[in-house]
Order: C-alpha cells, then structure tokens, then sequence
C-alpha cells in the first residue's frame, strides 16, 4: 500500500471518503467490526497511509498496526505520534522476543504505553511451541491480545489454513491465550464461507480479514461480516487506486508542459 496524494483534514471528506466513512460506520453498527489492522511488515503500508486511514477512521474504530518485528522502536515511536490506538509484534517465537516487544514498548509508546492496546501474533509452530513458555513470563501481563496468523502457521506446516491440525494448534493456541487473561483474534484465509466454522471450532474472541476486525459475539452473522469487510477493503483499495491514478496524471501532465518548455 502506499500513500494517498493529499493530506487529509478531518473536517473534509471528499465523495468517495464519505462513502468508506458510511461503509465503516455500517460494519460497526450492524456487523461486529471493532477495529481495523494495517501493517508496516508484509502489507508494506508507509506511515503516510496508516496516518490517512487512522484519520478516515476516526471516531468510527480504532486503527492497530502490526509493527515489521517485536523490536521495530521506529514503528512504534511514529505510530505513537500519528496516534493509532496500539501494535501487534510479528513472529514473537521466544521468550526474548517477547521480552523486546515490551521492552521496545515501554521506551518508545511514551505516555501512551497505558492506553496502547499491546498485541502479539503467534504465526508459526515454532510459535506455538513456545508459547507456554512465553505465557509464565511476567511481561504477558502487559498484553491484551495473541493474534493467531493461520496463513503463516499453515505454511510452516505444510498445510491449508482450513486443515483439522491447523484447527487444532489455534483451538490450542486460543484455550491457552484465554486462561492467561488474553483476547484471541484469528486472521489468515478467513472467507464468507469458512469464518462461522473457524469461530466455532477455534472458540476466539475476534474474527479478522487482512485488514478489518469482527467481534465474534457482536457480529449477527459472521459469514456476512466477512463478505461486508472485503467490500469494504476493495473499495479502499480502489479509492487509492483512483487517487494514484490521479498523481500520476498530474506528474504525466507536467512531464508534457517540460518538454514543450525544452523544445521552446
């Protein structure tokens, strides 16, 4: 993802904002969306964009960001400062990583560290296997949520994301999580189809696309949650579509002006 061409007043919406506004505001009253999650590590999004939708979606849900690693001080100090509501560490697999992504936390958060909603994501079965381990550390009190990624665990296995072992690890992973006082939010491959099944059989607290978030016990029915959050992704994706494509005329029209210039 990449940036959008203007800066954005919270006071002006142009049509096409208004419209994912209505959208967001849709799924949250209707279908159970508690948050959006956005991403400097695999879905590449430049802090540019994280603080335009962090603005799109003001007073409609929070905006969380996974960080590009437990130790990414960089992420969290810009973050603070455009004022999402938290973070989720990826590939925490150890108890040192763990022991960074607070420790990043406490020295980079500021005074927000209280307020920060504090988050890990358990992707790999490396992960899962050190996740009792990583659960009697006393920095597991600081935490709000374990994040399951069925994409990346699924991969380290060999597997789909659909497969009864992969079910089995998150059901697991999601038991542990809730006796240690945790939240349990299950991304990765999750479709219309599959997203009633995954809640039933992993128990979590939160359903999540790549990029919104459903409460399981908000949501009246999961299935159309699911499909209303795609929609609502591709419109986002082709409203930065236009606004590039926009950009890029503007340069193309100013490349044109240089070159009569030159020939003058």
């Amino acid at each position: 993802m990449n940036k959008p061409v203007r800066s954005l007043q919270l006071e002006y919406w142009t049509i096409r904002e208004k419209k994912l506004r209505n959208m967001l505001k849709e799924l949250k009253e209707k279908h159970g969306c508690v948050g959006l999650k956005l991403g400097t590590e695999v879905e590449a999004c430049s802090f540019e964009y994280i603080e335009y939708i962090n603005r799109l979606a003001n007073g409609i849900v929070p905006v969380i960001v996974k960080i590009g690693g437990p130790d990414a001080r960089n992420d969290i100090r810009t973050l603070s400062k455009i004022g999402v509501s938290g973070t989720i560490a990826p590939m925490v697999e150890s108890t040192y990583g763990l022991e960074n992504y607070i420790s990043a936390l406490k020295k980079m958060a500021g005074e927000r560290l209280e307020s920060w909603f504090k988050g890990i994501n358990i992707e790999t079965i490396n992960g899962f296997n050190m996740l009792p381990k990583m659960l009697e550390m006393s920095e597991v009190k600081m935490l709000d949520q374990i994040t399951i990624g069925r994409s990346d665990l699924s991969g380290s296995l060999g597997k789909t994301v659909d497969d009864p072992e992969v079910i089995e690890i998150c059901k697991r992973i999601t038991e542990m999580a809730h006796k240690a006082g945790l939240l349990v939010s299950v991304g990765g491959g999750v479709t219309p189809s599959n997203a009633k099944m995954v809640a039933e059989k992993v128990g979590p607290d939160k359903v999540n696309t790549r990029h919104v978030v459903f409460s399981v016990k908000d949501s009246p029915d999961l299935s159309v949650a699911v499909k209303k959050g795609l929609e609502f992704e591709e419109a986002l994706l082709k409203h930065e579509e236009e606004e590039l494509s926009a950009e890029l005329r503007s340069v193309e029209e100013r490349i044109e002006e240089l070159k009569k210039r030159v020939i003058r």
